[in-house]
This record gives structure tokens, sequence and C-alpha cells, in this order.
């Protein structure tokens, strides 16, 4: 299993804000948050069995999988931050694979 579809996701959420889109936090935030949660624990637990992967560098993952489903919302966010960020959760992904 691979997490690679939520990040993509996070990512046109993020652009789309940096682009003047507007999100309704009812409508929109607590939605996908609540699906993202769903993904990352699945996710979570399948990168628990792997070999590759120390406990530490799982939960590290994880803590930035939620940071990300949150702040993919907020375009104020650094662009330089959140993509270092997406960098960091993809290559722990691809050390699962």
């Amino acid at each position: 299993m691979t997490i690679e579809p939520l990040l993509q996701d996070i990512e046109r959420i993020y652009q789309a804000g940096r682009n003047g889109h507007e999100y309704d936090f009812q409508k929109d935030v607590i939605p996908f948050v609540e699906q993202a949660d769903i993904l990352i624990e699945a996710w979570q637990q399948n990168a628990q069995n792997s070999p590759y992967l120390r406990p530490a560098m799982v939960e590290s993952a994880v803590d930035q999988l939620k940071q990300l489903s949150v702040q993919a919302f907020q375009p104020k966010t650094s662009l330089k931050r959140f993509n270092e960020t997406i960098k960091s959760v993809r290559y722990i992904d691809q050390l699962m694979q």
C-alpha cells in the first residue's frame, strides 16, 4: 500500500488554495481530514510490518501526514516547508515498497 494518492490530493488542495480557491471548513476540511485519517491509519499498520522502516520513522511520517492534511487548506503555509514535508513522507513511503 502506498500513500501517494493522498499526497497528490494534498498537493492539489494546497495549490488550489494558493491560486485563490477558498475552502469551507465544514464542507471541505473536516470530511477530507476524516478520510485522510482513515488512509493514514491503514498505511501506518502496513508500514509497521515493513522490515525497512523503524517505528520512529513510521511515527514521524504519520505525524507529518496528519499535519499536511490540515495544512493543505492553509495557503499561507510556507511553500518550501510544505514541499520538504511532502518529500520526507514520500521518501519513507518509497522505502516501504
